[in-house]
């Protein structure tokens, strides 16, 4: 009886012994087994709040679309990494937890980040390739602050992760909507689609969410990838940018190390941000100089310039030369090819003005490939040392006027109105003063006397 005893104590020591083991070393996973995957980056402990928020959206998404863990027909688009919770929390992480859970990625080309400014709210969109249909979460930025506060004040991690993943959708989430965004509808049917865009039916990123995910579809080139993640959307601007690219890439190309692209953006438009994701020509490193041109100086160019696009200089650091081009990009073309009228871009009352860019956005990436259907050469000529070059980007002057393209301005003559005071006038003059004189010697005379 006694060894029976013994043995049930030691039994029950055990199992105590286990059960506290277990509990020490539970884990937001042993919940949430579908988790497991982020324990490859970080601890069960260290998953915060910010981490579960990316795996709900997709939970989230899974549910109303329908799609599992690396389905290549799913876009994901996002602003995580660029929001900054209460300016004090990062969201970079949630690409971590969109990777690991949905199976979609960078290198997969269907996880897309798009550049937005760090006080606007987190969002996340997944787009269905199969049935057209979008899902768009935003975070509750307060909700999300207040649990990344509390996580990070205490030691009980495991609580606050707890917590957070008992909340509901509608807590977590400010908006979640589902729309059917397919390109053929949308362009079948603008005005339903405006009045959405109008009531922000994603959060006022629609453009954004409908041009890339419908360029997507048609199978997004690198290039345009790349510039549509800086340029947080894809518009005719931007891939006339592209066509640019493509077509310095047959006419102008790098061929050796040393040698890099300096970009005159004259006049600027959203195709310049296309170099600065590819070519990495940015205002800051000096490679782009950008300046305006006024409506009457671009009546002063030629019409075979007067879709001027800007002048691209490939330059040779070793040597301290390079060659330019002064290329056109034949907006008129655009337009015949897209159906579009070009006062249709700026009709920002109606659907016009969105419904413009995403047709003749999805048209223009048609000829990526052939970028001289648009693209064509002005004028070329080298440039011989770097002085030469920094003579066409200096602040006040004007690059055209400097190769000839513009005439120069001609200074302002002022014409001056000069009032002749006729002859009459000064003799009355001189008669008052005259009469004037005589009053006051009578006066001093008579007082004298």
């Amino acid at each position: 009886m006694k060894v029976f005893r013994a043995m049930f104590s030691v039994m029950l020591l055990a199992s105590f012994f286990c059960s506290t083991v277990t509990i020490a070393n539970s884990s937001i996973t042993d919940d949430y087994p579908d988790l497991e995957p982020l324990t490859l980056l970080v601890s069960g402990e260290d998953i915060s709040p910010m981490h579960l928020l990316a795996y709900r959206a997709v939970k989230v998404a899974m549910q109303k679309l329908g799609f599992q863990h690396g389905d290549s027909n799913i876009l994901v688009l996002t602003d995580a990494g660029n929001p900054i919770i209460a300016d004090k929390y990062p969201t970079a992480c949630c690409l971590d937890a969109l990777t690991l859970i949905s199976g979609c990625s960078k290198s997969k080309g269907n996880l897309v980040v798009v550049q937005r400014s760090k006080w606007l709210p987190l969002w996340f969109a997944f787009y269905s390739r199969d049935t057209g249909m979008c899902v768009y979460v935003q975070a509750n930025s307060a909700i999300l602050a207040s649990y990344m506060d509390a996580w990070e004040e205490t030691e009980d991690k495991l609580s606050i992760q707890q917590a957070f993943m008992n909340l509901p959708d509608e807590e977590v989430f400010e908006k979640i909507a589902v729309e059917n965004i397919s390109a053929e509808l949308l362009l079948s049917k603008p005005e339903a689609w405006h009045e959405k865009m109008e009531n922000k039916v994603f959060g006022g990123n629609e453009f954004s969410i409908i041009t890339i995910a419908a360029c997507w579809d048609k199978g997004l080139p690198y290039e345009l990838l790349k510039a549509a993640e800086l340029h947080n959307h894809i518009c005719p601007g931007l891939t006339s940018g592209v066509l640019i690219i493509k077509y310095l890439d047959q006419h102008l190309p790098i061929e050796e190390v040393g040698q890099e692209y300096v970009i005159l953006a004259v006049p600027p438009w959203c195709k310049d941000d296309a170099f600065q994701a590819v070519y990495d020509s940015t205002v800051g490193k000096r490679k782009m100089t950008v300046m305006m041109l006024s409506k009457q100086q671009i009546k002063q160019l030629p019409e075979e310039a007067k879709n001027v696009a800007g002048i691209y200089v490939k330059w040779d650091k070793s040597e301290g030369k390079g060659y330019a081009l002064v290329l056109a990009f034949d907006w008129d073309k655009a337009c015949n090819i897209s159906g579009i009228e070009r006062a249709w871009f700026k009709d920002f009352k109606s659907y016009k003005w969105w419904y413009a860019r995403l047709k003749m956005g999805l048209i223009l990436q048609d000829y990526i490939d052939s970028p001289e259907e648009f693209v064509t050469t002005v004028m070329e000529f080298p440039i011989n040392s770097s002085s030469e070059l920094t003579s066409l980007r200096l602040a006040g002057v004007n690059p055209y006027v400097e190769l000839g393209l513009m005439p120069a301005p001609q200074p302002e003559v002022k014409t001056i109105t000069v009032e002749v005071v006729p002859a009459w006038a000064y003799a009355a003059i001189a008669i008052l003063a005259l009469a004037l004189i005589a009053m006051i010697a009578a006066y001093a005379k008579r007082k004298a006397q």
